[in-house]
């Protein structure tokens, strides 16, 4: 059996940029660091993968232990299917050069169910074409396929005492679809194949394919030649609209005579050309009350993709922990009070209640980018909205808002694996109530975000 060139993974890069998946299979050490915020994510979606086995019991694990045992998960998927096992989980199949490992497939007469399972409510276009790939390399492996479905979350299932499989999955029949799709999907792997095996790399310029459907793993190389400031450092414009002053003026001042940019994007260009700094007084003192003390609040959330308490819902949000600490006007600032719920009770209420234990009445809350997605019962002065109306803006506060950019702008460096965005954060506490052997760590970790948050805070209101 001939090693496979392609994978799920590695199709779907090149339907993304084919320069992506040539620098993917011959110049891999190109690629850049792959961001926590992400690996977060994909930790998310496999233990959906996992639960969803339940939907069919009594399967087999065929998938491979490392890496590198591919071929033995082919020949162990082959065998199971020989000796008459009914569902087998992580299926592995090869044709084409491409190999695929399918998370559920059930024996249903002398014909197969194939089952692709997926941690998002939504199914997105290239969740399709992966269906389709997947579809076509079973087709080829000599697979007798009754039926291909994709299994989502049901975003409007609400949790009881238990959660029940069946009600909290929703299983779609994609069949039609991915047999129409079968001779694009050949036609593409041809085409993939062929650019793989080119002397050099195809030319490809950068646009906004290198961040759909996911961000390119080679930004850093591809984007080399973008002279720096460029326009891609303007977080008041989308990415179409960099792209598109971008292809029209190249350079970041002449992307000044555009007719379409409005204040806060002149603004921003005119700071990144002069290298300083914009402050409006007048619209800070306004958007600031005047106070002898206040508090700075960061408060962590989590969206678990499996409900977890009575009366929730896949993906809703809840408060898990905070820090508080009280400032004064001269810059003195008080000790910080931390609190992290254990998450066996809903933490939401539980947060909720410890913060109106602590907090006093009548004195200013300051937060950043605080979540949209947790009701918390206090007014709060959300300061990531005085940079998102124009007031105010430093160089370095570049692709968009949040506090990890916020914290280059103010020069606050993380120590070496800290955390940097709440994702990874609520990702660490997920660990931690599912009871990971490193808990201590990532508690640990989840402390030193907080308090690297207030610092962030606090020298953004002391510039203001």
């Amino acid at each position: 059996m001939e090693k496979h060139i392609l994978s799920k993974s590695t199709y779907i890069k090149g339907e993304q940029c084919l320069k992506q998946i040539y620098l993917t299979k011959n110049q891999p050490k190109l690629r850049d660091r792959m961001p926590p915020e992400r690996i977060a994510i994909f930790s998310r979606g496999t233990n959906v993968g996992i639960y969803a086995q339940d939907l069919f019991p009594g399967g087999i694990d065929a998938g491979p232990k490392h890496y590198s045992q591919y071929r033995k998960a082919i020949e162990t998927t082959a065998q199971l299917i020989a000796d008459g096992q009914e569902v087998i989980y992580e299926a592995a199949f090869q044709a084409h050069h491409t190999l695929i490992l399918l998370d559920i497939l059930v024996k249903n007469g002398d014909a197969w169910d194939a089952y692709e399972v997926k941690s998002s409510p939504y199914l997105t276009e290239t969740y399709y074409k992966d269906a389709a790939l997947q579809y076509y390399v079973l087709v080829n492996s000599g697979v007798n396929i009754r039926s291909f479905s994709l299994i989502s979350i049901d975003g409007n299932y609400t949790y009881s005492e238990e959660i029940d499989i069946h009600q909290l999955f929703t299983i779609k029949d994609v069949t039609e679809e991915v047999k129409e799709r079968m001779p694009k999907v050949a036609l593409k792997i041809d085409e993939q194949l062929g650019v793989i095996t080119q002397e050099d790399a195809p030319q490809i310029e950068i646009g906004p394919h290198c961040y759909k459907p996911y961000d390119c793993d080679f930004i850093g190389h591809c984007w080399k030649g973008v002279n720096r400031p460029s326009i891609f450092e303007i977080p008041s414009l989308n990415k179409e609209q960099q792209f598109d002053l971008f292809n029209k003026y190249k350079t970041l001042e002449h992307c000044l005579e555009s007719p379409d940019l409005n204040q806060i994007n002149r603004m921003q260009i005119r700071s990144q050309l002069s290298k300083r700094p914009y402050k409006n007084n007048e619209a800070v003192q306004s958007f600031i009350p005047k106070y002898e003390e206040a508090y700075i609040l960061k408060v962590l959330s989590f969206k678990p993709a499996l409900p977890r308490y009575t009366g929730s819902k896949p993906y809703q949000a809840f408060a898990f922990g905070f820090a508080l600490q009280k400032i004064k006007a001269n810059g003195s600032k008080g000790d910080i009070i931390r609190y992290m719920a254990n998450g066996k009770k809903n933490p939401n209420d539980i947060v909720i209640a410890k913060l109106k234990e602590v907090l006093e009445e009548n004195i200013p809350i300051f937060t950043y980018s605080s979540s949209k997605d947790i009701s918390i019962p206090f007014k709060t002065i959300d300061l990531s909205e005085l940079i998102r109306l124009g007031h105010f803006y430093r160089p370095k506060i570049t692709k968009d808002y949040t506090s990890k950019s916020l914290a280059i702008a103010m020069g606050i460096r993380p120590p070496f694996k800290a955390i940097e965005m709440d994702i990874v954060a609520a990702q660490y506490y997920n660990d931690i109530i599912d009871g990971h052997k490193d808990t201590q760590d990532r508690m640990l970790r989840i402390r030193d975000f907080l308090d690297r948050e207030l610092r962030i805070l606090s020298g953004l209101l002391f510039a203001l």
